[in-house]
């Protein structure tokens, strides 16, 4: 059996080792994956192609960007499979606007997705030449203002007096991408259900009751016009979890009438929804939003993404996607409040191309996992000495997985000091080290 590491440090970017056997280590941590995997649909990793991004991708030459987008979406490169889409604007896009701004249309006779045909659509259609079966699912980030309070696109709350509406406008938007040829699988029906974000960018709240009609309401829509796209509901933080759980077991018609919960990051924990999937094993859950900040550890929190990708994989999550595909030096073009950095910075002053360690992290997943991959989840004995409290070390977080017959085992290491890791293949023993801060990969081919 040939098993190589694969590893990503602070000095090593994805470098290989050749591993050989060992006989069992008393004193390592043991990984034991379970016999049966958790699942079997996972549907893939991606980005956001946001405005933003589109705007930032048709800046770059030809050249430049045939040769990022091969880096991100071919099998040479990240081999990404899922990708989001905002309807309209979202805090990262070059301009404000909803797909019909005149004022009490309701007939949406004015409704056009023209502004999306100069970079966006373009942009979009360039990925699909090298990524064709690409999972594209949509969010909004606003319905068009008047049909909210306040008027505006930013901040305020959908009126139940619109939600037939704006499920027609919904179905006018997923009908013109597909003229375009763009196919849209799934959708979310707003980003971030719970926040008006102090009407500082795109953003509206939706009541669950009116969330619930309105996604009923969807539903019929997209029957009747021959669409069979997903419906993701919800699309907010994990803390959040319980108005799920209340909305689907109380609600009559929801559970028929939508495909999946969406979940994002930046509340709560993942973990807190793990008893959805027991509850409603009919239902997918999805993380549909959680990027690098550009700030913070840019470059170098492989070991955060790693960890959070392995938990969306151990808790038999759907699909991973992370936010904005490319954005500038600045974090831009954005029109909202956060200082949020791309999966690849465009650098305009130093002339180049930066990569974040959402990058580095994908890449130890996102080429070895299709979409008939086998999933499992593991445990590892471990060992925690209490009189090093209140210093205690981190877990290693671990996930295994089958995919064409190789099995792979993930591993990061979060800790200053070095961990050491055995697990059993085929029979055979096979050590593993596990340096300061690292990442890794282990293939077994027989």
């Amino acid at each position: 059996m040939k098993v190589t590491q694969y590893i990503t440090t602070a000095n090593q970017n994805f470098n290989s080792v050749e591993l050989k056997r060992a006989v069992r280590m008393s004193g390592a941590l043991t990984v034991v994956p379970a016999e049966k995997p958790l699942n079997t649909s996972f549907k893939g990793f991606g980005v956001a192609i946001t405005g933003a991004s589109c705007y930032n991708l048709s800046e770059l030459t030809n050249e430049a960007r045939t040769a990022l987008i091969n880096d991100i979406y071919s099998p040479e490169g990240l081999d990404l499979s899922i990708a989001r889409i905002s309807v309209g604007s979202s805090d990262y896009s070059a301009e404000l606007y909803s797909y019909d701004d005149v004022d009490g249309d309701v007939e949406l006779k004015y409704f056009s997705i023209d502004r999306d045909k100069e970079y966006i659509i373009p942009m979009i259609k360039e990925i699909l030449k090298v990524r064709p079966d690409l999972y594209i699912y949509s969010s909004p980030w606003s319905p068009p203002g008047w049909m909210k309070t306040g008027g505006s696109m930013c901040g305020g709350y959908m009126r139940e007096e619109y939600v037939e509406c704006y499920a027609e406008y919904y179905v006018k938007f997923l009908k013109a991408y597909e003229a375009e040829g763009i196919h849209i699988s799934a959708l979310t029906p707003q980003n971030e259900t719970e926040t008006h974000q102090g009407g500082r960018m795109p953003a509206c709240v939706w009541h669950p009751d009116i969330e619930a009609k309105f996604i009923k309401i969807l539903r019929e829509k997209l029957t009747a016009n021959g669409l069979s796209t997903e419906i993701w509901m919800f699309d907010h933080c994990f803390k959040s979890v319980e108005r799920v759980d209340w909305s689907l077991e109380k609600i009559a018609g929801l559970k028929e009438a939508c495909n999946g919960v969406a979940f994002h990051y930046y509340d709560g924990s993942i973990e807190q929804t793990a008893y959805l999937r027991k509850k409603y094993p009919e239902i997918t859950l999805n993380f549909t939003e959680g990027g690098p900040r550009l700030y913070d550890n840019y470059a170098t929190d492989w070991n955060k993404w790693f960890i959070m990708m392995a938990k969306v994989l151990k808790h038999g999550y759907s699909s991973f996607t992370g936010w904005n595909l490319m954005l500038d030096e600045t974090g831009g073009p954005n029109i909202g409040p956060f200082f949020c950095g791309g999966l690849v910075t465009r650098d305009r002053v130093e002339n180049c191309l930066k990569y974040s360690g959402q990058y580095k992290a994908f890449k130890h997943f996102a080429p070895f996992i299709n979409r008939q991959t086998k999933i499992y989840p593991v445990s590892v004995n471990s060992f925690a000495s209490m009189s090093s409290y209140p210093n205690l070390g981190k877990d290693v977080e671990c996930i295994v997985w089958e995919t064409d017959g190789i099995k792979y085992l993930g591993l990061a290491n979060p800790n200053k000091d070095k961990r050491q890791v055995q697990i059993n293949v085929g029979g055979e023993w096979w050590y593993i080290e596990l340096l300061p801060d690292t990442v890794s990969t282990v293939k077994f081919e027989k």
